[in-house]
């Protein structure tokens, strides 16, 4: 069996799926890592897949969503996982039960899979906000196990647990087993795993180890590999980062240590900052077959989590639109307006029905009947159509709103302009009637409008 000095190494660590950002500062001051600078920085290393795990936050998925976009167009395969570092404990624990001797808030990382995922750790967070309190100079935030079964027991599937760090039930546990040796208590942690095995569902539950540069975070470590073997429980590897570099730990602690006078950080954050696969694999001690399992579950896990939006979706109404009576069958300008035909073809009616629109349009003037009107109509809709794909919305249904608003103002004896801005240049909008000015027939170009597209951004030129 091969180990950690072998040179013949054929596969790199795939990236940490737990990692924290200065959102997880909302409670105490805790990392120093900027939200930017962990998805540049992982890509960067060669990371294919990098977790965001806050403290009990997830106010910077949004954000993180928008910088991801930027460097997934960098780098391709690169992932992001959204998820989030609860306070698990007994179930009905509060400020006046809480009992020193045996109750504590065990760390546990919650990873979204899927939209449906995000919404249900976004419940559990909110079950644990409700419920907080403020004890020893801190916000507790208390997730009890029954959350995670109303939430994500009724739904299995959307949701990957992991059993964090040395502040987590498990590894607290396996340690208190090193010291006592109680049978009994080994038979419980076993039994502990199987349960959070059946509230995440089969496969999407992991065992969790860490660069160990303390005793107790390599006993965890080779403990967790042995429960793995004899249980088939699957483990990761994570850097559950605090801080970006190396060099960043001394920054860190200073952080750490200004709010509220001297904490333990050189034992325990000496190595929670981003690594390469080398650096990593030296404080790991595990064999090449160990970090392949370790490193194929990684991997597993990107393969498994989707890529999924959490921006609300552009949504254009639909109003009861004017009806095209008379309109000639679009097919007819097929071969003078092109576009005409990739609308029709369209599975939206709004699509069809602005056709007929247009159509009826022109039928009724044959001086719009020229090559040249033609070309502004197919690039119209052209532009039209690829703003409506980069949006995920279609921007026909707000043409033909537009046109039964204006309509109506007409026939309640409104004074309509004949148009202004950019609009008066959009030909559409005169054939539908919502403007009164054709710009193809002015004999100055001023209003002049088009759209250009670079990438997966429409640029609107004036």
């Amino acid at each position: 069996m091969d180990i950690i000095g072998d040179t013949n190494k054929t596969l790199g660590f795939p990236g940490s799926v737990h990692n924290h950002t200065d959102y997880s500062n909302l409670r105490l001051r805790d990392a120093i890592i900027k939200t930017e600078d962990l998805l540049w920085y992982a890509a960067e290393l060669g990371h294919e897949v990098v977790g965001i795990t806050e403290h009990e936050s997830l106010s910077n998925h949004v954000k993180a969503e928008k910088i991801y976009r930027e460097v997934k167009k960098k780098y391709p395969n690169f992932k992001l996982i959204r998820g989030n570092e609860i306070y698990l404990c007994r179930n009905g624990l509060n400020a006046n039960n809480f009992n020193r001797e045996y109750d504590k808030y065990y760390h546990c990382v919650l990873l979204a899979k899927d939209a449906i995922g995000h919404k249900q750790i976004r419940e559990i967070s909110t079950r644990a906000w409700h419920r907080s309190y403020m004890a020893r100079g801190m916000r507790r935030v208390p997730t009890y196990y029954q959350d995670l079964i109303d939430v994500i027991g009724e739904n299995r599937g959307h949701v990957i647990g992991t059993t964090a760090c040395l502040g987590g039930a498990l590894p607290t546990q396996l340690l208190r087993y090193r010291d006592s040796g109680s049978q009994e208590l080994y038979e419980r942690i076993i039994a502990w795993c199987e349960q959070m095995e059946w509230i995440f569902g089969p496969g999407n539950f992991y065992l969790e180890l860490q660069p160990a540069a303390n005793r107790d975070q390599r006993y965890v470590n080779r403990a967790l590999i042995d429960i793995a073997n004899t249980y088939h429980f699957p483990y990761i590897i994570t850097t559950d980062s605090h801080y970006l570099k190396k060099e960043d730990k001394p920054i860190h602690k200073a952080y750490l240590n200004s709010q509220n006078g001297d904490r333990e950080v050189d034992d325990f954050y000496a190595t929670t900052y981003m690594m390469n696969t080398e650096e990593l694999e030296s404080f790991m001690g595990l064999t090449r077959e160990e970090l392949t399992e370790a490193y194929n579950n990684i991997h597993h896990i990107k393969e498994m989590c989707e890529d999924y939006s959490l921006m609300k979706p552009l949504k254009i109404p639909q109003l009861p639109w004017s009806e095209p009576f008379g309109a000639p069958a679009p097919y007819k300008w097929f071969d003078k307006i092109p576009y005409m035909k990739t609308f029709m073809e369209s599975d939206y009616i709004g699509d069809h029905h602005l056709c007929d629109a247009i159509s009826l349009a022109l039928s009724k003037d044959k001086k719009l009947q020229t090559q040249e009107i033609y070309n502004a109509i197919n690039e119209c809709l052209e532009m039209t159509w690829i703003s409506s794909e980069v949006n995920k919305t279609h921007w026909s249904a707000y043409y033909l709103n537009l046109q039964k608003i204006i309509e109506e103002c007409w026939n309640a004896g409104t004074l309509v302009g004949c148009g202004r801005g950019s609009g008066v240049g959009f030909i559409l909008l005169y054939l539908l009637g919502i403007t009164q000015i054709n710009p193809q027939w002015e004999t100055t170009k001023t209003f002049a409008w088009r759209l250009t597209r670079k990438g997966s951004k429409v640029s609107y030129l004036w």
